[in-house]
């Protein structure tokens, strides 16, 4: 099981390249001046979907936006 806070959520993953990504993958970021405060879910294209804030809208950002991304992860078993 996925744990709730994204800090928690880096430390349960697998590190991997950004050349790497495929959809679904986790992308953190630091948005409160502390490591991996925001989540969000790469889907392809150079393109993660995420929640800004708190009753936000979801949107779909473009990977080059200035806050991203500190570490990108995989929830997938080592082959």
């Amino acid at each position: 099981m996925l744990p709730r806070r994204a800090d928690q959520q880096a430390a349960a993953t697998q590190v991997i390249d950004k050349k790497e990504l495929q959809p679904g993958d986790l992308v953190f970021f630091n948005t409160m001046r502390r490591n991996f405060s925001h989540v969000g879910i790469y889907v392809g294209d150079g393109k993660f979907i995420h929640s800004p804030r708190s009753g936000s809208e979801i949107r779909v950002e473009d990977m080059s936006i200035a806050y991203c991304c500190l570490l990108y992860t995989s929830d997938a078993a080592d082959d």
